[in-house]
């Protein structure tokens, strides 16, 4: 993984979430002075850069925060993480994975009643299966009874499948809204207010993985009573847990990109000099007539990697990533490529 953007609406979302880091510092952004989070998570296989920023409430929101933080920060992986109301077989402390999002407030006001024209967003469909298969593992379920709270029922359990977002907060189980979304969208297990913000900013970025997640605070029907019992920091808790579960199943999976990005940081660290370093590019098979030796140490494997990515030359990643091995075998950044 190269950085993880975490996005939440609220302050307790946030504090959640900033649980699971080491070294947080505040970053602003230089032109609007947006403040971000910025620590370390303890992966499986090293430590992970995660970004943290809210954006307040609703999708409007939502959306421009997003595209702030993705512009800025150039994520491999974005999230949006926080609490949600249940509408349908979940309870308080269930996760929910939004593999798609509708938007139930756009539309036509006529004679005849409102004619719906809804918006949909969608995660990115590899984080969601990977995220669903997670959630029946054996590992989250031991994961999971570690955060049991007496006042809400157990187990914690996770779901995938389609979540309604809008700009209003739900507390009447009777409300129109909530007819209306049992009348057009009977299948949404929940209802929140950014979650189609998020995922339209993401859209674009393609080469982004993104991936929405709720934890379920309140079943509409009673919310006051759930939030004076600590629902709302239960459910905060719990899907911040599922997600550095699921960061920990990702950090093992190195796409190409993320390993050039990797390899490239280790490389300089490793090889100030460049490619004449310890002789390392020639031991790897490598011609230096081949690279503008001229350049600073950083923009020589730049243009290196860069060369073994487009097939050029004699070297691969794995041959030189073994040469490496040879001079640092105790290397912990190598040792997790």
């Amino acid at each position: 993984m190269n950085t993880v953007l975490v996005l939440t609406a609220l302050e307790l979302e946030r504090q959640a979430v900033l649980a699971h880091l080491e070294n947080v510092q505040q970053e602003l952004h230089p032109e609007t002075g947006t403040d971000y989070n910025i620590g370390h998570y303890n992966s499986p296989t090293g430590k992970v850069k995660v970004v943290v920023g809210k954006t307040d409430q609703t999708n409007t929101n939502a959306g421009i925060e997003t595209e702030r933080a993705l512009t800025y920060f150039l994520p491999s992986h974005a999230f949006f993480v926080g609490v949600a109301g249940g509408l349908k077989d979940v309870k308080v402390g269930d996760v929910v994975i939004g593999k798609a999002v509708f938007g139930y407030e756009r539309g036509k006001e006529t004679d005849k009643g409102f004619l719906l024209r809804p918006q949909h967003g969608y995660s990115s469909y590899d984080l969601e299966r990977i995220a669903e298969k997670y959630g029946n593992s054996d590992e989250w379920k031991a994961k999971s009874s570690t955060l049991l709270y007496s006042e809400f029922p157990s187990p914690i359990l996770v779901y995938s499948g389609t979540i309604a977002a809008g700009e209003k907060v739900m507390t009447d189980i009777d409300s129109e809204t909530l007819i209306f979304l049992r009348t057009n969208v009977s299948n949404a297990l929940a209802i929140e207010m950014e979650g189609l913000g998020f995922l339209e900013a993401c859209r674009p970025y393609t080469q982004i993985k993104s991936l929405l997640l709720r934890g379920i605070s309140d079943l509409i029907k009673g919310k006051d009573g759930s939030d004076e019992k600590g629902s709302q920091p239960y459910a905060s808790q719990n899907v911040s847990a599922f997600l550095f579960g699921l960061i920990d199943i990702l950090s093992q999976q190195i796409s190409p990109l993320d390993l050039k990005n990797k390899l490239l940081e280790v490389a300089y660290k490793l090889y100030p000099r460049g490619l004449e370093d310890k002789n390392i590019w020639e031991r790897a098979g490598g011609r230096l007539h081949e690279i503008n030796l001229n350049k600073s140490g950083g923009e020589q494997w730049f243009e290196a990697l860069r060369l073994i990515d487009n097939g050029g030359g004699n070297v691969t990643f794995p041959l030189l990533i073994q040469v490496m091995k040879e001079d640092f075998s105790n290397n912990g950044l190598l040792k997790s490529l």
